[in-house]
């Protein structure tokens, strides 16, 4: 843990060295692959002025082909080179995207959903993407553009000097000016893209919204509003997406104008030279080549500075996020492996940014092999209660003992294999129903034994009867099922743990009377072999046959006690029974 913290630290400290050396062997063949490259590019006009000039003398064909050969040779060779640099400087940068995209995502799915209330997840996702790249081009493309031009410029203007020096500085004389007019069309770009991202990222989260949302919207006849809404935010991602291409299409011109203007002063001033003889075509030619090549380096200086700034301020959104701690941190060292007791001593609870505590001095005691039954009306803390049990919101330290142990001594992973929690949403992957049920292994089961729990919970006979049975794709968040068939599979998939203590968060609601039936046979069975169960529910036919009861009203306890007992001396639960048509 502490050689990870550390590799962090230097990760934000220098994020371009860090990758060099996190992957040292590829960016050093990619570098010498480079420097080859450039070297054969910068020498190949000199073969060609050769040739020209062998061809304007009439020399023997032998000797054409002899240089045509080697001409050959030194294009095979560069188109060698070519690949090894693009290979091994594109394993390099692709190695440290992805690393750096792996720590993102590690990051996210260590914080609680406090973090994920405050952050939308349109802007997550940008980040995760969008800015992973925009570093990955910085680490890539921009170092390579600004080492390609200082080897090029190293290379080649000694050799235009040698050829000709009054030709060099009269055809270079205002190729200084173009980093300056790259820098600022790089600085607008970087301006206007910066903006692209964040309508890109609205966008986003507008689309993902609308498609959860679209059994509502359907509903309620909304297509054409919520067509208006996305088309408002679409069109103004494309204003901006085309303010940036505006000043990107003046990159090449600016490129093409240093290019033609040296090779006019080139024309005007080796004119009298050829003429007179001091100069060859072949000179003429290959020094025109030279210009071509100028003109990238000082393009590279702007462009690479400019796209390397634009990394950095994406690192540091990136970083950002790395420096956000977690409120549920893993720090713990115990270890449990039976669940024998759980114990909660005046526990309370505010949410961040409410202006009242959810919970108010809590406490109860749960003995292994009870079932516990949670009912109150809606909003008195129910489903806030569970997820503090399962640790995915922070509890005040030592407010909770499971086993005797404070729970945030207790390792995350082993808290959660032997205290499982079916919420009440049903969330489903996008994978087929056989993963979806088996989710929770670490070892996958035979598919008898999924087909058992599945009828556990009365859902195998539909699912069998689908095109593909078991096998079958859902939907995100499981869309191609009803809610009753989404809340049997999550509580399949629960009860497949067989953990020592399972809490179910009104998982049985959307299921009709036969359903919950045999649902609650089949925890009385998972009971029965000594299965601690929590279940917070509405109806409380769930709940009546319970050890005990704990009725929650306003955050705090009103009493607890069995069903008869309740009846006597909870009004609110005495009110829950007279709707539901129990005797009081």
């Amino acid at each position: 843990m502490p050689e990870k913290s550390q590799e962090l630290q230097e990760l934000k400290k220098n994020f371009l060295w860090f990758y060099i050396k996190q992957n040292k062997g590829s960016f050093t063949l990619g570098m010498i692959f480079l420097l080859l490259t450039n070297a054969l590019d910068a020498f190949w006009p000199l073969l060609l002025k050769e040739a020209i000039d062998l061809v304007a003398n009439r020399a023997p064909a032998e000797k054409i082909t002899q240089t045509a050969i080697a001409f050959f040779a030194m294009m095979s060779g560069l188109a060698i080179t070519r690949y090894g640099w693009r290979t091994y400087f594109g394993k390099y940068h692709t190695y440290a995207a992805e690393d750096l995209r792996y720590r993102v995502f590690h990051h996210l799915t260590e914080m609680g959903p406090n973090f994920f209330h405050k952050n939308p997840i349109g802007e997550l996702m940008s980040l995760i993407i969008n800015d992973v790249q925009a570093v990955r081009q910085a680490l890539g493309h921009a170092v390579l553009v600004l080492f390609d031009g200082i080897i090029i410029s190293a290379l080649v203007l000694p050799i235009m000097i040698w050829m000709n020096p009054s030709w060099t500085w009269k055809t270079m004389i205002l190729l200084p000016l173009v980093p300056f007019a790259i820098k600022k069309i790089m600085h607008l770009i970087n301006i206007r893209y910066k903006a692209e991202q964040d309508r890109q990222a609205e966008l986003s989260g507008v689309a993902q919204e609308i498609a959860a949302g679209i059994r509502v919207i359907k509903s309620y006849v909304q297509e054409k509003n919520r067509l208006k809404y996305y088309n408002q935010y679409s069109k103004r991602y494309e204003d901006a997406a085309n303010k940036t291409a505006v000043v990107d299409a003046v990159f090449e011109p600016v490129m093409e104008f240093g290019v033609a203007t040296g090779t006019v002063i080139l024309l005007f001033i080796a004119t009298e030279d050829i003429f007179s003889g001091a100069a060859t075509i072949g000179t003429l030619v290959a020094f025109e080549r030279y210009i071509t090549k100028m003109i990238w380096p000082m393009t590279a200086i702007g462009m690479g500075l400019t796209q390397f700034q634009k990394g950095k301020a994406s690192f540091a959104r990136i970083c950002e996020l790395l420096n956000q701690d977690t409120d549920i941190p893993d720090n713990g060292t115990e270890e449990i492996r039976n669940f024998e007791s759980l114990e909660v001593k005046n526990l309370s609870y505010q949410y961040p940014g409410a202006q009242t505590a959810s919970l108010h001095n809590i406490s109860f005691s749960i003995k292994a092999g009870q079932k516990v039954g949670v009912v109150g009306p809606v909003g008195s803390g129910k489903t806030t209660l569970l997820h503090l049990l399962n640790r995915l919101y922070p509890a005040p330290e030592k407010s909770i003992l499971v086993n005797g142990k404070s729970i945030e001594q207790i390792k995350q992973k082993n808290l959660h294999e032997n205290i499982v929690l079916v919420p009440q949403e049903p969330f489903l992957f996008s994978d087929s129903i056989n993963e979806n049920l088996s989710y929770g292994l670490s070892q996958k089961p035979e598919e008898k034994e999924i087909h058992r729990w599945a009828e556990m919970v009365d859902i195998r006979a539909e699912i069998e009867a689908l095109p593909e049975g078991f096998k079958s794709q859902l939907g995100e968040r499981g869309v191609n099922l009803s809610g009753g068939q989404k809340q049997r599979l999550t509580i399949a998939r629960g009860l497949m743990m067989q953990a020592p203590f399972l809490m179910l968060d009104d998982a049985l609601s959307a299921v009709d009377v036969k359903t919950e039936t045999e649902i609650k046979r089949q925890l009385k069975t998972s009971h029965q072999k000594n299965q601690t169960q929590l279940i917070v529910a509405h109806r409380l036919s769930s709940v009546e046959d319970a050890d005990q009861i704990i009725v929650l009203k306003d955050g705090m306890i009103e009493s607890i006690g069995s069903h008869k007992d309740l009846i006597s001396k909870s009004p609110t639960y005495k009110k829950l029974a007279e709707i539901q048509g129990y005797p009081t």
